[in-house]
């Protein structure tokens, strides 16, 4: 089953120009400040005039831009100018066993470089010992890409390959500036856009469900965002995951959420089959492994 991310929304979103029909929603949470709410809705809504959003259910109250959190209710959005609901894509992504291959069929040189820039998860701030770091012990944390490795291709048409440093044996995809340290149960949060960061608003953790970590008021580490690190997290990468985690969360109904517990030794085609959007999940499986195998080949002709 796949879980559906409207369920229990307790904010609702109308454009002016049609005011009886909802163009999406979210939730509040303690990480959802009204300047949040604002850089979404400017994610959410093309518009060529600025943008003036006002609470409608109980009176109607323009929205500022603070750190006030936002409050649950129905918000109506208004421009001088044209304004609609965005049509830029959502790529799907997964983080589910099925995509993923060995160690040995990774390319190493990126979580190298992720976990010695950062030697903690970047969101929650929860650090290795100095024993875990002498032993380099990593249990618990993941080096994830910002951009999934599965949609390479869409880096390079993003231009983001020109933005960063890379090895060349691994792609500018697999560059430590695509990369964050972060403890497992975060990763999978992250891949799934439940949690992302506004680089725009200090770096802010946002959670776009529930705040069930305790990421309220929390920034991301600035040990990865160093600009005198030569591999430091480049913004314009983050701004696209923060994109990407509207348009999961608050355009329409949202975008279903893959089921990721497919255990071992069950029918894994019937799984993709029959779950949501069947055709772009098994185009993205068949992507990421391929993508992968390549990778691999690659680091072992390349030395």
């Amino acid at each position: 089953m796949a879980a559906n991310r409207s369920l229990g929304r307790d904010v609702v979103i109308y454009l002016a120009t049609d005011p009886t029909v909802s163009i999406g929603g979210g939730f509040t949470n303690p990480t959802f400040t009204k300047t949040t709410f604002l850089d979404s809705l400017d994610v959410l809504i093309t518009h060529d005039l600025p943008l003036r959003v006002y609470k409608i259910n109980d009176g109607r109250v323009r929205i500022q831009r603070t750190q006030d959190l936002l409050l649950p209710g129905e918000y109506e959005v208004e421009s001088d100018g044209h304004m609609d609901v965005t049509d830029a894509p959502y790529y799907k992504r997964t983080t589910s066993a099925m995509s993923s291959l060995s160690a040995s069929g990774r390319v190493r040189s990126f979580p190298a470089a992720v976990r010695n820039r950062d030697r903690r998860c970047v969101i929650t701030g929860v650090a290795l010992t100095q024993r875990e770091l002498l032993q380099q012990r990593w249990t618990g944390f993941d080096a994830a890409h910002i951009f999934p490795v599965a949609l390479e291709s869409m880096f390079h048409k993003y231009s983001f390959g020109e933005l960063v440093v890379l090895d060349e044996r691994d792609g500018s995809v697999n560059s430590p500036q695509n990369g964050l340290l972060l403890r497992k149960d975060v990763h999978g949060r992250f891949d799934q856009y439940e949690i992302s960061i506004n680089p725009n608003d200090d770096y802010r953790i946002v959670c776009f469900l529930d705040d069930s970590l305790g990421l309220a008021g929390r920034q991301l580490d600035t040990i990865c965002i160093d600009i005198e690190h030569p591999h430091h997290v480049n913004d314009n990468i983050i701004f696209w995951h923060f994109q990407q985690a509207v348009l999961a969360n608050m355009r329409g109904a949202g975008e279903p959420v893959f089921d990721e517990d497919i255990p071992p030794g069950s029918d894994t085609m019937n799984a993709i089959l029959s779950g949501p959007a069947p055709a772009e999940r098994m185009e993205f499986e068949l992507s990421s492994r391929l993508g992968d195998v390549i990778r691999a080949q690659g680091s072992l002709l390349i030395k």
